[in-house]
């Protein structure tokens, strides 16, 4: 349990992010991805699934171990090349919590040129494969639970709303408590709160990188990372140019997505719901998707029509 007293100062400071933060998902995915099976939550089974049969097993060897969602600093999360002496301070942060190094750890420790070397190499391919594929489901699904949040602060004051952000933080009207693994009491030193969504955690982070303005509570967001953004069709220019960029791009993405969601379909575009469902409702009048309800969920697929329409445009 982790616990933050705040005054109504603080409280007025606190400010829900909407916009995504991917070295600080590179840093919590990390973690999933490479010794996270103790992490894994349902809605992030794809992901891992996928992340871990695209990468290769030498760049998986290199970061296991190095992510790490109870970290607090967010190097490896920082784009461009690592500074030896970040990555140094980093392991000896990470050998406080537990840590045990392997040959490779220790060779960095040391200041070894080719296992830092290596070390770049890794994040940044590893970066490739589990965040840059991802990124419009990452800022939609980011941007959806922001948007939730944001509803009801306006609606109970940022006081009242703090407690219904997610159910492991609950606030009693002084005292911010987190239900982590850590067990501390934590000052926030009169630096702005931030309450961000993150797609790939399962349960709540605390992340202090050391900003002088700034502390952040990482929270999961709802929304299923399925398929990759560049596992998806893109429409051929002539579908485009009869339907429209964006319903284009919906057809396609049905076309490639059997029995998709309207949410899911909405992550896939980087849309909201209300957005993706009048695509949908177009392409159905039109009848090239049909669509049939599956409990909560509405489902859509393509019809012949649809296909041959597809299929037509794809040799024009």
């Amino acid at each position: 349990m982790i616990r933050i007293r705040l005054s109504s100062e603080d409280v007025a400071r606190v400010r829900i992010a909407s916009t995504p933060d991917f070295g600080l998902e590179l840093m919590v995915g990390g973690a999933l991805a490479t010794d996270g099976d103790r992490l894994a939550a349902p809605r992030l089974s794809r992901w891992q699934e996928e992340v871990r049969r695209r990468q290769a097993p030498d760049v998986l060897a290199a970061v296991t171990g190095l992510y790490t969602a109870c970290s607090l600093p967010g190097l490896l999360g920082r784009p461009g090349r690592l500074n030896t002496a970040d990555v140094v301070d980093y392991l000896e942060h990470i050998a406080r919590e537990g840590r045990q190094f392997t040959r490779f750890h220790r060779a960095l420790v040391e200041g070894h040129e080719p296992a830092h070397e290596r070390l770049n190499a890794a994040v940044a391919d590893f970066r490739a494969t589990a965040i840059e594929p991802y990124r419009r489901r990452i800022s939609s699904a980011v941007a959806r639970t922001a948007t939730r949040a944001t509803a009801h602060a306006a609606a109970l004051g940022i006081g009242a709303a703090l407690s219904t952000i997610h159910p492991k933080i609950r606030w009693n009207g002084s005292l911010l408590t987190l239900d982590t693994l850590s067990d501390m009491d934590f000052e926030l030193a009169d630096r702005t709160l931030v309450l961000r969504p993150l797609t790939l955690v399962s349960g709540v982070v605390l992340v202090d990188d050391s900003d002088p303005a700034v502390v952040t509570i990482g929270y999961p967001t709802p929304f299923a990372l399925t398929t990759p953004d560049a596992a998806l069709r893109a429409p051929s220019p002539a579908l485009a140019a009869l339907l429209g960029s964006s319903r284009a791009a919906a057809l396609a993405t049905v076309a490639w997505s059997p029995a998709i969601t309207t949410n899911d379909l909405a992550d896939s575009l980087g849309l909201s719901p209300a957005t993706a469902s009048r695509h949908a409702t177009v392409l159905r009048g039109a009848g090239l998707i049909d669509t049939v309800r599956d409990g909560q969920a509405v489902r859509h697929r393509l019809t012949r029509l649809g296909r041959d329409l597809i299929m037509d445009s794809d040799h024009a």
